[in-house]
């Protein structure tokens, strides 16, 4: 209102001063122009530009809105977005970057998304567990004590993810959860029932006892590579806070296991992954 009741006066002023007008006719005037003026700020400052400019909560949520993943989950699992929303806003709200957040939110997103890894297809899941392999093989490089901790699905530091995962290692984990999500949305119904028919025809799965057999004969390799208590804390998924073993062994073990169980067809693979590949 201030702004545009002196952008009135100056304008009735610049109009009327080489005339003689009755305080009525200025005031006629100056509501005008003054209505005028608030039009087209009040319309100005609706446009996306304007706020993207003035509003910080406008540009924050445009930003989250751009990102693929945000945008994926915001589509398709309201309650997952909430957790994510929340993360996200209060870590940009510190002054971070938001590829910066994203990569903080990392063992968030690796929560969430394994609860739609039993709607995922082949492909997906195939696609999940190598992204597993990868990050594992990364944290190991680093300490093979932030390898153990992300199999045990313990937190890490905000430094750890910041050097640890470049570009291109971010870029296929946020595909992997895009993709996940994408296709669990296509295959449910809206009250979380399975629609087979969008089911793909390559995603047939493999009988239960044949899967079991092929677990097996893994678990024996990773047994006589790597030891009976290694092995047998990578069959229950038991790991405590501190390793037992050595933590270069376990996730020696563990990049192992993973490795073997891609190596089989799609079918097999998937299967075995499924219950296998949930970390960071």
């Amino acid at each position: 209102m201030p702004i545009c009741a002196s952008i009135a006066g100056f304008v009735v002023w610049v109009a009327n001063r080489d005339y003689l007008l009755s305080d009525s006719g200025l005031i006629r005037h100056f509501l005008f122009v003054m209505t005028i003026c608030i039009v087209i700020i009040f319309g100005v400052s609706k446009t996306n530009t304007a706020q993207m400019y003035f509003d910080p909560q406008f540009r924050l949520q445009a930003e989250l809105d751009a990102h693929p993943v945000y945008s994926t989950i915001k589509r398709i699992s309201p309650d997952d977005l909430k957790a994510l929303h929340d993360f996200l806003v209060l870590r940009m709200s510190h002054g971070e970057t938001l590829s910066y957040a994203f990569l903080q939110a990392r063992p968030l997103l690796t929560m969430l998304t394994r609860r739609q890894l039993g709607f995922a297809d082949q492909k997906s899941l195939l696609t999940w567990g190598r992204v597993a392999v990868d990050t594992l093989k990364v944290l190991q490089a680093i300490d093979p004590m932030l390898c153990y901790r992300a199999i045990s699905h313990q937190a890490l530091d905000s430094q750890t993810l910041l050097h640890a995962f470049n570009a291109d290692n971010t870029k296929i984990f946020q595909q992997a959860i895009i993709d996940v999500y994408e296709f669990s949305h296509r295959i449910s119904n809206p009250d979380g029932s399975p629609r087979h028919e969008a089911i793909p025809q390559d995603n047939t799965p493999v009988d239960f006892n044949t899967a079991g057999l092929e677990y097996r004969a893994i678990k024996e390799t990773v047994t006589q590579r790597f030891g009976e208590s290694i092995s047998g804390q990578l069959a229950m998924r038991l790991f405590l806070e501190l390793p037992i073993e050595p933590p270069e062994q376990i996730c020696a073990a563990k990049i192992f296991q993973l490795e073997s169980m891609l190596e089989r067809p799609q079918a097999m693979a998937s299967t075995l992954l499924y219950d296998n590949s949930g970390i960071y």
